[in-house]
């Protein structure tokens, strides 16, 4: 967890540094690396993290709003709903829990209010029931919340904890006094203070697994984190937004050698029940689970859905997360509509992600051979959501809906092949047009007739017989065309057909499913089979009247630190600019994207637009709206210096409006960025 108003240097260059560099700096001479000149203890080797850790953090869903009702609440509902069970075993606290003073001998504590029986009776509540603890802390003088740090107080800390029954210990990267070590970039610095805390926790004796939230991709903490700790962060803070899932997921492409038993990459903690819908937060569940990441939940356990809850707990995928050889998933084709990601199992068979990345309905394929399997006559193919097995010839392919992924697990077939269904696809490809001319937002009007396509392909080792194919839709919506048949379907051909497909007048935004269905026979006719997929038609219905967008469902919403906010600052209070309070509107940090669905329906825009005052005088942004990829304001560097911007742009005949944020060219420290009183003028109906 971070906060955007740390500070933090810019670092214009970093080398590479690995094993060596630790050495150097602290093992090598473990005793200069405790502050306060802290005896050297003997350290015990900590059994943990052979496999990534499971389990929960309570910040992006509660931030500071914890306390020990909620810390025990939680651990009973990881119990209830079967999370243990399935795995899950830390409960952990981060920034926000500890008093705003250390005791009078120096010693952290919990807030008395927010945990009035003490930390170590929440540890003994939570191991109670078969799990353990996590807490949080901070390498630098404060936490990021402003909470007191370990800084001059590591091995103190360290005892603390384990006196307490502490097994997790996240480390935070904010308010470092880099002042106080003269000659050293922000990695070495880095290096020193975090290898300090491992030796601390080491020399407590009890085993604690041990978390660097680290948060700044520059300092490449992967390159020398795996000697001191368990797992470290890769990236900045994200939030629940497709697009920040897939930038973290873009972040590990290229760091599966640094993982393994004992060292996790941590893309941060789990959105699953906080995304869009459930289909991202199971393909968000997917990609965690191929990276060999922790599986830390980050939604409040104690009211998810079922389908939440089938996510969260589904043992096949759970299983690849935490296969004994530890092995990361590695990228094996990549374009900006979808990926291939591979990841070899500890009993050689592969685990296969095709992930859907764009807006539309995808077929994504791949093989048996490309994913490093040895030659056979035939593969097994489990799908781990549907949790069925089919045969394959080769091919490893599905029709994955937008923002979805399909995941298998793949191995050869030596004999029984007959036993298993021919792996078969369905397709269904609603042609709907782009919501202007070069746009990736594809989105249908009520009334708007969408011709659709749909098809049936056999990837298994026999031809499939008696064949047919539907198109069928939701309720109200008129499908125009018959099913098509035919008598054989051979391997590696298909069966097609072309659908007109009309959306009621009266259709309210949303996502609407279209469903293709085959039927077959296999195994010589001897078995009867459906198969089937669903795709989506994405309506939108453009605003109307005057409305803030702050009040409006936005199409994406990309931020530098966490998620775009809504009516308030990143500290909770009211976004504020030169000393005006603004009930309205969007709170953000360089560098940031946020679109919005117009339908043609708006005529302007207005805005006040600057840095928040909390920032106090720092920082420096660039503002720029567009209009169906048009450019229509550009703002200019805009610092505490330069006056409130108040903007009133067109937007007559829009489809998409979109404000972009960016840092100057001077970074991204400081750079919260408020959009004040953004306000539509819409047509009334």
């Amino acid at each position: 967890m971070i906060r955007p108003t740390r500070h933090t240097s810019l670092i214009t260059s970093l080398i590479a540094i690995g094993a060596a560099l630790v050495a150097t700096l602290a093992l090598a001479n473990p005793a200069s690396a405790r502050p306060l000149g802290q005896t050297p203890r003997a350290a015990t080797a900590a059994p943990v993290a052979a496999t990534p850790p499971m389990g929960w953090n309570d910040w992006y869903t509660f931030f500071c709003d914890v306390n020990e009702q909620l810390v025990e609440q939680t651990a009973d509902a990881m119990v209830s709903s079967g999370m243990r069970d399935a795995g899950y075993r830390y409960v952990n606290l981060d920034d926000c829990w500890a008093a705003s003073t250390r005791d009078a001998n120096g010693h952290l504590r919990a807030d008395p209010t927010k945990f009035p029986h003490g930390m170590k009776a929440v540890a003994d509540y939570v191991h109670a029931r078969g799990l353990k603890l996590g807490i949080y802390e901070d390498v630098g003088t404060k936490t990021c919340a402003g909470y007191p740090g370990s800084y001059g107080h590591v091995q103190d800390d360290a005892d603390t904890f384990a006196s307490w029954g502490v097994d997790f210990v996240k480390v935070d990267w904010c308010n470092v006094p880099f002042g106080d070590f003269p000659g050293l970039s922000q990695q070495q610095v880095a290096v020193k203070l975090y290898t300090a805390y491992s030796q601390a926790l080491k020399a407590t004796g009890r085993p604690m697994f041990f978390s660097i939230c680290e948060w700044d991709p520059k300092l490449r903490p992967w390159t020398w984190a795996p000697a001191i700790s368990n797992m470290w962060r890769t990236n900045n803070d994200y939030g629940s937004q497709w697009s920040q899932t897939l930038a973290n997921l873009d972040q590990e492409a290229p760091l599966a050698q640094y993982a393994g038993p004992g060292h996790w990459n941590d893309p941060d903690i789990l959105m699953v029940g906080k995304m869009a819908n459930d289909t991202e937060s199971r393909a968000h569940f997917s990609a965690w689970a191929m990276l060999a990441a922790p599986l830390l939940a980050g939604n409040d356990l104690r009211n998810m859905s079922a389908a939440t809850k089938a996510t969260l707990t589904n043992r096949e995928v759970i299983a690849v997360d935490q296969d004994p050889r530890g092995a990361q998933a590695t990228r094996l084709s990549h374009t900006d509509a979808a990926d291939v990601w591979i990841r070899t199992l500890a009993n050689g068979d592969r685990a296969v992600m095709l992930l859907n990345r764009g807006d539309t309905t995808t077929r994504i394929s791949t093989t048996a051979q490309a994913a490093g399997l040895p030659s056979a006559g035939a593969y097994a193919v489990r799908d781990l959501w549907a949790h069925r097995t089919a045969e394959s010839a080769g091919v490893i392919a599905a029709s994955v809906p937008a923002h979805s992924a399909a995941l298998y697990r793949v191995s050869p077939l030596k004999d029984g092949a007959g036993d298993y269904p021919p792996a078969t696809e369905v397709d269904v490809d609603p042609q709907v047009p782009p919501a202007y001319p070069g746009s990736d937002l594809h989105v249908a009007k009520a009334g708007q007739t969408i011709t659709t396509v749909a098809g049936f392909g056999d990837d298994g080792r026999t031809a499939v017989t008696d064949a047919t194919l539907n198109l069928t839709g939701p309720s109200g919506w008129k499908i125009d065309g018959r099913p098509v048949s035919a008598p054989a379907v051979s391997t590696g051909k298909r069966l097609s057909g072309t659908w007109q497909v009309t959306v009621p007048a009266d259709a309210g935004p949303g996502s609407y499913t279209l469903t293709g269905t085959a039927t077959y026979r296999w195994g010589d006719g001897a078995h009867a089979a459906t198969a089937r997929t669903e795709s989506t038609v994405r309506v939108l219905v453009g605003p109307t009247g005057s409305p803030y967008l702050s009040d409006l469902s936005w199409l994406s919403a990309t931020n530098g630190y966490g998620p775009v906010l809504v009516d308030k600052s990143y500290f909770g209070g009211p976004l504020t600019i030169h000393g005006t309070t603004y009930q309205h509107g969007l709170w953000t940090n360089a560098v940031a994207s946020i679109e919005y669905y117009l339908g043609g329906r708006c005529s302007r825009l207005t805005a006040d637009l600057g840095l928040d005052d909390s920032v106090q005088g720092q920082g420096s942004v660039t503002y720029r709206i567009s209009a169906d990829g048009r450019s229509i304001y550009d703002s200019g560097v805009v610092t505490n210096g330069t006056p409130t911007a108040h903007v009133d742009v067109p937007l007559t005949g829009a489809q998409v409006v979109r404000i972009d944020v960016g840092d100057a060219g001077d970074g991204v420290t400081y750079d919260n960025a408020d959009i004040a009183q953004p306000r539509l003028t819409c047509a009334d109906s």
